[in-house]
């Protein structure tokens, strides 16, 4: 079971604030005592706007797209830590030191819609230290019908069944070894997205959060993560 949702600490508040009010009105129907809706030491639950989600490293292009993919202009992310006692709420530094490290232990952004209350977020972003990465034309001439081209980066897709891929360049070391590239993947939850969203506004989240990272590392210059995504590259 997935732990540290916000909107699983939002409903246990209703339920503590729906009991509260029983009291009271058993309280104030005897006579005994008065009662308010301040609760000292009550925490409620934190909504983001979409330049606020990821550590605020969305920039002005990933927030309208991020908007434009979820339909919605708040959002919440986890609370809590996971098993290494690491946040897991998203941070630029959180996500740099952690990026050799194995799946479970990496940072990763995870927004969550605060409209609903579904378990799944919009969107998932991982970074991950690479040695090395595919060459875009010579997948490209391989035929890749279902991955469209982006050039951003070392490389850059999307998917056809949602999600996408960018690497672009970082030398980083971690774990005793040095790696040139750092690769991001965003992959979509289909049921929390706008069924007309685009691919482009997939990488325009990706890259958002992607150039954020860079000036992290200090790799901004190489990394060659422009603040606007240039249109899909032409294929024959």
């Amino acid at each position: 079971m997935r732990q540290g949702r916000v909107g699983h600490v939002k409903r246990q508040e209703v339920m503590k604030a729906t009991l509260r009010w029983a009291v009271c009105a058993v309280l104030v129907a005897t006579g005994a005592t008065a009662c308010s809706d301040d609760e000292t030491g009550t925490e409620q639950p934190e909504t983001l706007s979409a330049s606020q989600v990821c550590d605020g490293s969305l920039g002005l292009s990933g927030a309208a797209a991020l908007k434009r993919l979820s339909t919605t202009a708040r959002f919440t992310e986890l609370d809590g830590t996971n098993e290494i006692g690491d946040p897991n709420a998203f941070s630029l530094p959180l996500a740099a030191k952690r990026l050799h490290d194995g799946l479970g232990d990496r940072n990763r952004c995870k927004p969550y819609r605060d409209d609903n209350d579904s378990d799944f977020p919009v969107l998932s972003i991982d970074f991950e230290a690479r040695a090395s990465h595919s060459d875009p034309k010579k997948v490209a001439a391989e035929g890749a019908d279902d991955l469209v081209f982006y050039p951003l980066g070392e490389f850059a897709v999307t998917h056809e069944d949602g999600g996408a891929t960018l690497v672009f360049a970082c030398p980083t070391k971690g774990r005793g070894e040095r790696t040139p590239y750092v690769r991001a993947n965003l992959t979509v939850t289909r049921g929390q997205i706008a069924p007309d969203s685009t691919d482009k506004d997939q990488m325009a989240v990706l890259n958002g959060v992607s150039r954020a990272l860079a000036e992290e590392l200090g790799c901004a210059a190489q990394a060659k993560l422009p603040a606007e995504v240039p249109d899909a590259l032409a294929t024959d």
